[in-house]
């Protein structure tokens, strides 16, 4: 991985973007929603906070076309832009006046809207600039040194939040790691063109995924060259819908779905129920920026693991430990945080293992002009599940008690395991490192 790293200049700039704009995008999440829970005390609030950090993802489908047609390069440009200047803001704000509720979640909402154009150019970036068989290694590589990254700045931050909360110290930080990030991406060197062109050849290109569906027939038959911009956009639009819904990757789609509504309903809950237990920020802190850590637990079983066991199973073991080590934390919280912080580290771990075989899957699996809208378009139903379980999770927390909330996350995860190693298309899946392009048409 030392050797890709060092040889690949485009990946040295993309690995210190993703390490420094993550670290700061996902600071800026966890200090909202402890800062909203602060400032108001209600599961509705930070259920509110939730939804407006997910619901624009729901519209992630839409800019696919777009983003594939795009600079990749300039697209993260603006949009590093537009994060840095919604953060800078809030940071003005609280140096001069207190913000009121409505500034924060309209600064939250353009923040993730930008989100929808960058994370499926970074996506499209990446299998340009690494070949397909170092890709898991790159993932991999990339989530590794970010997690190093964020654990030492954890530590700083943890340190800063113990006594009095600081706002305007927490959003100066952010401020300059996105302008960090912003000016990085001014150093990539990577071109393509933009116009229409670029749909040229994509009948040759797209033949695993048209092969055998009357969906991909009819758009072959309807593209031509001079066929109308819009029309030929929700062509390709429909392209990304008929990859998602095809096969085994449709089911790995509805298990991260089911694995998303129960985690947001979760997350929303967390500011309370940490506050009920131990009373102080820095505990909130500490366990969200653990999570940095149980990512890196999660890359390390990944990088382990590829080789040995098929896609089906590492999904199913990964579910139902994770929401076992999820019940155990909210048994334990309160009597043994240090024993709580393991079962933590557990869930986030093995939840990370999931994510990053979604990852790779929607990097190998689609043909490269394809990448974006598949990309988006799973993007899009995940988010829908986001933003359903931030409004679930903040009625549910007024509701039930805070720790049923989790043991239904934990009980959940559980039975979504044992349910995935009925699915014969599943258990055809080879092992991660297997798959490719052929595999497409499962």
């Amino acid at each position: 991985m030392t050797k890709l790293f060092l040889s690949n200049r485009n990946f040295r700039v993309l690995t210190l973007f993703s390490t420094i704009g993550g670290i700061g995008r996902g600071i800026f999440s966890i200090f909202m929603m402890w800062a909203i829970h602060a400032m108001y005390e209600s599961t509705i609030y930070t259920g509110i906070a939730g939804f407006m950090f997910g619901a624009p993802m729901v519209a992630s489908f839409i800019v696919g076309p777009f983003v594939d047609r795009w600079n990749k390069a300039t697209v993260l440009r603006v949009v590093e832009f537009t994060k840095f200047c919604m953060v800078a803001l809030l940071l003005i704000a609280h140096m001069f006046f207190v913000p009121v509720a409505l500034l924060i979640f309209a600064a939250i909402l353009i923040f993730s809207t930008a989100s929808i154009f960058g994370s499926p150019a970074f996506t499209a970036i990446l299998p340009r600039v690494v070949d397909s068989e170092d890709l898991v290694k790159a993932n991999v590589l990339m989530s590794m040194v970010g997690i190093g990254g964020g654990i030492v700045l954890g530590v700083v931050l943890i340190t800063i939040s113990t006594g009095e909360l600081s706002f305007t110290l927490f959003y100066g930080i952010v401020a300059g790691l996105l302008l960090v990030a912003s000016l990085l991406t001014l150093f990539l060197r990577y071109e393509e063109s933009a116009t229409l062109a670029a749909c040229e050849g994509a009948d040759e290109k797209t033949t695993n995924l048209e092969h055998d569906t009357d969906e991909g027939a009819a758009n072959k038959d309807k593209r031509t060259p001079n066929t109308p911009v819009i029309k030929t956009y929700l062509i390709e639009l429909n392209e990304g819908f008929i990859f998602v819904k095809k096969g085994a990757f449709a089911l790995f789609t509805i298990a991260l779905i089911t694995v998303n509504i129960f985690s947001e309903i979760a997350y929303v809950n967390l500011p309370m129920l940490v506050s009920l237990r131990t009373g102080e920020a820095f505990s909130f802190m500490l366990l969200s920026f653990l999570a940095l850590a149980g990512s890196f637990i999660g890359s390390v079983i990944c990088r382990n693991i590829e080789e040995r066991f098929k896609i089906w199973q590492v999904l199913a073991v990964s579910l139902v430990i994770a929401g076992i080590a999820r019940i155990l934390f909210v048994n334990i919280l309160a009597d043994d945080f240090a024993r709580s912080v393991i079962a933590f580290l557990t869930y986030i771990g093995f939840t990370a293992v999931v994510g990053i075989y979604y990852q790779v899957l929607k990097q190998k699996l689609p043909p490269k002009n394809l990448i974006s809208r598949v990309a988006t378009t799973a993007t899009s139903l995940i988010a829908v599940a986001t933003a359903i379980g931030a409004l679930v999770g903040g009625f549910l927390g007024t509701v039930l008690y805070v720790d049923t909330v989790f043991f239904l996350q934990g009980g959940a995860y559980i039975a979504l395991g044992l349910l995935l190693c009925l699915s014969k298309k599943l258990r055809r899946l080879p092992k991660i490192s297997e798959i490719g392009e052929a595999d497409t048409a499962d």
